[in-house]
């Protein structure tokens, strides 16, 4: 069901409401005014996991399961407020912590917004690796795949290649021409779908990087000395994986004070800067352990 206001509607989906016909006519209503609105019309309050066709990825969800029913009252009584007050602003500023504010966010798009939503989506995407995260901080190893010690050296090879292939796909996309696709060129708006999905597919990237670490700190061979060429093999990966954490931590930091730079006259520079630069320990303690494998074999 949905409440009706002059300026906006509030609708709480649940798989009840998305089954029902009548509500589908009713959604048909509420989602061709808010297309035909200027500002933010929509109110989605999830009740569960449903998601209703035709409301479109950018419009965020207020969690009623999360935010509860004084939450929900909350934002209701903030969003009736708003709507008597034609240009209210309600953005607080920062890079957003919750759905509600990155809807805000969307709604509003003062300047610089498409950057601080970008930190939103990479900020909100890392909070939820934080256990994979922490399992490549212990080095957490459990049993992976066997490698016979005839294939060892050619298997680092191909791993190797595989990890150095992720890393710059990471690169292409936060400094090619995905980031204008999203972001928009200069003088123009970015594109709040894109925005997330660009967002998602470095995160994926980052999986990537914490799920090889671990593929390869898993996999085993018969001699110790492969084992632990195994394990400097995974050593590779812990400066871009900490790389890309800093950067999206450090990121979100930068953009919280955009705004208020960007309000006071100040000029900014948005670049992106990351690097990937395996330190010359890591590859001294993988060169002398494929060493120390070679003469174990003769």
């Amino acid at each position: 069901m949905y409440e009706h206001r002059a300026r906006f509607a509030v609708m709480f989906v649940s798989m009840h409401y998305a089954a029902k016909p009548w509500t589908r006519l009713e959604r048909r209503s509420v989602l061709v005014r808010a297309l035909q609105s200027t500002t933010p019309y929509l109110l989605p309050v999830r009740l569960d996991s449903t998601e209703l066709p035709g409301v479109r990825s950018s419009v965020a969800y207020l969690d009623g399961q999360t935010e509860g029913a004084v939450g929900v009252a909350r934002a209701v009584v903030a969003k009736l407020g708003s709507s008597h007050a034609e240009g209210s602003r309600r953005f607080n500023g920062r890079v957003p912590r919750t759905p509600t504010e990155a809807a805000i966010l969307i709604g509003e798009r003062p300047a610089g917004w498409e950057y601080i939503l970008f930190s939103y989506w990479l900020a909100a995407g890392l909070g939820q690796r934080s256990d994979a995260y922490n399992d490549h901080r212990l080095q957490l190893a459990l049993g992976g795949e066997f490698i016979p010690t005839s294939e060892l050296h050619n298997y680092a090879q191909i791993e190797f290649a595989r990890m150095m292939s992720t890393t710059e796909a990471f690169e292409r996309l936060l400094l090619g021409p995905a980031q204008v696709a999203a972001m928009g060129a200069p003088g123009e708006a970015g594109d709040p779908d894109l925005i997330q999905h660009l967002a998602s597919r470095m995160l994926l990237i980052y999986d990537e990087l914490l799920g090889w670490s671990h593929r390869i700190r898993s996999a085993t061979t018969p001699l110790e000395e492969g084992r632990d060429t195994l394990r400097a093999l995974a050593d590779y990966a812990t400066q871009p994986v900490e790389a890309v954490h800093e950067f999206i931590l450090d990121f979100r930091q930068r953009m919280d004070q955009l705004n208020e730079t960007l309000e006071s006259g100040e000029s900014v520079s948005l670049e992106l800067p990351i690097s990937f630069d395996v330190p010359t320990d890591v590859s001294k303690h993988y060169g002398d352990s494929l060493k120390r494998f070679e003469r174990a074999q003769r």
